[in-house]
């Protein structure tokens, strides 16, 4: 018997473990856990010191009721002043509605169930949920997610196998204009007393084209131009060849960005080991290279005011130069995992 538990239900469920004083409950909950890790019912009755019979009890109880329920029915004060089927209202709630913050949802429960929370508690209780308070993703209204799991099962996941057992090097290629501009972020700072971070108005950029190796975050190949064109593309191919001159096909996971599919830089690699693989429309989830931008953004880019474009410059180019700084970073950041985002879905 094998209980399967999302993430958020094994993190709610460690949390009740964490903080209970009965140990009836934290045996309850523990059952689940045990069992959610493949323990047998005899072993986790064994070790836990009750019957076998209470463990399936225990186990059919969480079936029949979900996580809100089995929870509301052995720890009521957990959950506060909400039922099991409140609770489950309040989620479909928030994953319909877009709340900006804590007092639209204080707001929502007062008006349909009657029952008011402190923004203190309703904060506690939504991460109990398993909610936090992040920045929203911008979706493609176009991405189809039909194209891009045909893409990974297809395309993607044998490149990625054929490079990991050195038949091939799959690169991740994208290319972004960073802009001499300090941009807001979040930071820890002492309450009641601003924390300035100096602009400009200026709109100068650096153009940066460059490839990613999937199997090896730290290594980077860049070429920085004035523009970025099919010129500028076919210089940074011409640093994948030289890297790699005996190790059979390169593959190069691309956009559809103009001039990757210009005439003249596919007639150059008409002769050379270097494959262009395009993604389907709409899916920069699928590019591995722009969590590599969202990287550089936050260490060079968000926090640090620049008073010249060539030290804004310098700062990016230096990033590059000290990648093998962040390999730790790089390497669980990186990772060939794929989300599929379908915008039909959120239409």
């Amino acid at each position: 018997m094998t209980i399967q538990l999302t993430e958020h239900e094994r993190q709610t469920l460690r949390e009740v473990q964490c903080r209970v004083a009965e140990r009836s409950v934290y045996v309850k909950v523990t059952t689940v856990l045990m069992l959610s890790s493949g323990r047998s019912p005899a072993s986790v009755a064994d070790d836990l010191g009750i019957d076998l019979a209470t463990v399936y009890r225990y186990a059919q109880a969480f079936a029949d009721q979900g996580l809100a329920g089995y929870l509301q029915t052995h720890y009521t004060g957990y959950w506060g002043a909400l039922s099991a089927s409140q609770l489950s209202g309040l989620r479909q709630e928030l994953n319909r509605t877009l709340h900006t913050d804590c007092k639209s949802i204080q707001a929502w429960l007062r008006f349909t169930y009657g029952v008011h929370y402190s923004l203190s508690g309703l904060t506690d209780l939504l991460h109990r949920l398993g909610y936090s308070y992040k920045q929203t993703v911008a979706l493609p209204c176009e991405a189809d997610a039909d194209q891009q799991q045909a893409f990974l099962t297809e395309q993607l996941t044998p490149l990625l196998a054929a490079a990991e057992a050195g038949q091939a090097v799959v690169y991740f290629a994208d290319a972004a204009h960073p802009t001499h501009n300090t941009r807001a972020t979040h930071a820890w700072s002492e309450v009641g007393v601003p924390r300035p971070l100096l602009t400009l108005s200026g709109r100068d950029r650096v153009n940066l084209n460059a490839a990613l190796n999937a199997h090896c975050p730290s290594q980077v190949h860049l070429h920085e131009s004035d523009t970025v064109n099919a010129a500028s593309t076919q210089a940074l191919y011409q640093k994948l060849l030289a890297a790699h001159p005996d190790q059979g096909p390169i593959y190069v996971i691309c956009d559809n960005a103009r001039y990757y599919r210009n005439n003249a830089l596919r007639a150059w690699l008409a002769d050379k080991p270097l494959v262009q693989v395009f993604l389907p429309p709409y899916s920069p989830n699928l590019n591995l290279i722009e969590r590599l931008w969202k990287f550089l953004r936050k260490k060079v880019i968000n926090t640090v005011f620049y008073r010249t474009k060539e030290a804004f410059r310098a700062a990016i180019l230096r990033f590059f130069d000290n990648l093998g700084d962040f390999r730790h970073e790089l390497t669980s950041l990186l990772t060939c995992q794929f989300r599929v985002l379908d915008a039909q879905s959120n239409s």
